[in-house]
């Protein structure tokens, strides 16, 4: 069975204002995506807007807040009214404190929770009936190797990637039947400005490239619709 192509699917990325969802939002516009980024900062956000148009692509964008609950309902809507529909949902947005528990501060693992696992339950509620539409669609949930292991000074980190593995599980059970694949992406350490507020374990230089993460999105979004991947897994080969 051929590729599956992506001209003219529509999909909705977030935390596309840098790092991997912004490598997301270009790659996947300049294979014919139509592409919605999602974000807090909308200087970053036009920013890639921008570089996308003038390349030719279709791209809109959308400043939320993904930890109110909410704004992403609401930005499902401001979606359809743009694109009329949604083949894709890439739940990117994340975040990582990283600090013996004692000392994380209660607003840190608040922020942790809501941004890792909460936004991407919600969303995946939210954009549910448009995906069901345009079946067969996607689901793909950027999660972490620290889903899969547990690491000390990472305890809340750890729990909010393995939660989201979990409902990522569950949810491809569920939505197998509907033609609507779910699938968990599994990096290890990435180099993008996540570890500007994570203290690093790894050097840049030994860390997974973002065109790496870049290459197994698309792998799973261009496989035909029969083929399920359940979760990938990348790591740094560190030698």
């Amino acid at each position: 069975m051929a590729d599956q192509s992506l001209e003219g699917k529509v999909a909705l990325i977030t935390g596309a204002s840098s790092g991997l969802g912004r490598a997301f939002a270009i790659h996947l516009a300049r294979v014919g995506a139509k592409v919605f980024l999602v974000a807090r900062r909308e200087e970053l956000l036009h920013a890639v807007v921008e570089e996308i148009t003038r390349s030719g692509g279709d791209a809109a964008y959308h400043v939320a807040d993904v930890r109110i609950a909410p704004s992403l309902f609401d930005l499902v809507d401001v979606l359809l009214s743009r694109f009329k529909r949604l083949d894709v949902l890439i739940n990117n947005a994340g975040l990582g404190y990283r600090a013996p528990l004692l000392e994380l501060k209660r607003s840190e693992i608040q922020e942790m929770l809501e941004t890792d696992l909460h936004a991407a339950i919600y969303l995946c509620q939210a954009a549910l009936n448009a995906l069901l539409k345009s079946a067969p669609s996607d689901i793909v949930n950027i999660c972490s190797y620290a889903a899969l292991e547990g690491f000390a000074e990472q305890t809340v980190y750890c729990a909010a990637k393995s939660g989201l593995l979990g409902f990522s599980r569950a949810l491809a059970q569920e939505l197998k039947p509907a033609n609507v694949r779910v699938t968990a992406i599994c990096a290890g350490s990435t180099d993008t400005e996540f570890f500007d507020r994570f203290r690093p374990t790894l050097d840049p230089a030994r860390r997974l490239a973002v065109e790496d993460a870049v290459r197994a999105l698309l792998y799973v979004l261009t496989s035909p619709p029969n083929v399920l991947h359940g979760e990938i897994v990348i790591r740094p080969r560190v030698v």
